[in-house]
């Protein structure tokens, strides 16, 4: 395997739309996350040091750091507004009210995980420095940064959380602090000394087969105790499981989780993506996921229409 070629860099920001004393204080908490003043990274590893964080808008800054209790309260909101719109009795009110339920799910459990991935927290003075001069998320920021410095040639984000390949935890926080936080932003255990997760093959990566395997058998056993309407029960919930099946038959856990472990590319299942690249999680693991939601939420709603008209 050809060395890659390296690059030593000061540990420091350098951000035009900030003000010297922020740099200042911002390359304090870098250094101390990094652990040190020069590093070591590969010639092409992204340098955002450099590039503009600030946006000068109090507001947006606000938004940012309050993000959870809003989205949370938005949510609340439409479910109570498409509630509501059910006790009309309109049959969009009930394809509403799921859409609404089922969109609250996955934002709520993708913003969950995605603030997991800020693993740095910034000082508070430093912080309150930071968001007053425009920086939405300090957090985040410092997180970024410490990834950059640790080399890291491939995003860390919500998408790589969920999947497989991703949860390597090796690294010793204290003698690799850089290379131990990108580590600990997909770790779904991450801790205090190194370890490995238990794996594809293991009791734990067989619980969803086993959970979705239940639900089908469940649903066979209702539909032939109720009979009539209900057999559409089984129709929809195989139909959805089937999609899944697809899914988990497409990620090669075991492959992925190999490729991690030896450094090579994730070529033989999910998306390698560079860190700032969105595209490819969209396409190649949020789109599927999705459509299958939207599948389910339809015949939810196909399946109770079926049924008030039955009775």
């Amino acid at each position: 395997m050809t060395r890659q070629k390296t690059v030593r860099r000061e540990v420091r920001s350098e951000d035009p739309s900030l003000s010297p004393e922020a740099n200042r204080l911002l390359t304090g908490e870098l250094r101390e996350a990094v652990g040190s003043d020069h590093v070591e990274v590969p010639e092409d590893a992204l340098e955002r040091s450099r590039d503009r964080h600030a946006d000068g808008s109090g507001f947006m800054g606000a938004l940012a750091r309050n993000r959870v209790l809003l989205l949370v309260s938005l949510l609340v909101l439409l479910t109570v507004g498409a509630i509501i719109a059910l006790i009309t009795g309109s049959w969009w009110a009930l394809l509403v009210a799921a859409g609404v339920h089922a969109l609250g799910t996955l934002v709520t459990a993708a913003s969950a995980i995605q603030i997991t991935t800020d693993v740095e927290h910034v000082d508070p003075t430093t912080a309150a420095r930071l968001e007053a001069e425009g920086v939405g998320d300090p957090d985040r920021l410092l997180s970024d940064l410490v990834e950059d410095y640790a080399g890291a040639d491939h995003a860390r984000g919500t998408t790589e959380v969920v999947s497989t390949g991703h949860n390597e935890n090796a690294a010793d926080p204290l003698a690799e602090p850089a290379k131990a936080t990108v580590e600990q932003r997909t770790a779904i255990t991450p801790s205090a000394r190194a370890s490995s997760p238990s794996g594809s093959g293991s009791v734990i990566g067989w619980m969803p087969v086993t959970i979705v395997a239940g639900l089908v058998v469940l649903s066979l056993a209702f539909a032939i105790a109720e009979g009539g309407a209900m057999w559409a029960v089984p129709a929809i919930l195989w139909a959805c499981a089937a999609g899944w099946l697809a899914l988990v038959l497409r990620v090669d856990g075991r492959a992925e989780e190999r490729a991690a472990r030896e450094g090579r590319p994730l070529t033989d299942g999910g998306p390698r993506r560079a860190p700032g690249d969105g595209a490819t999680a969209v396409h190649r693991r949020v789109a599927p996921f999705v459509a299958v939601v939207v599948v389910g939420v339809v015949g939810f709603c196909a399946l109770v229409a079926a049924y008030l008209t039955s009775t």
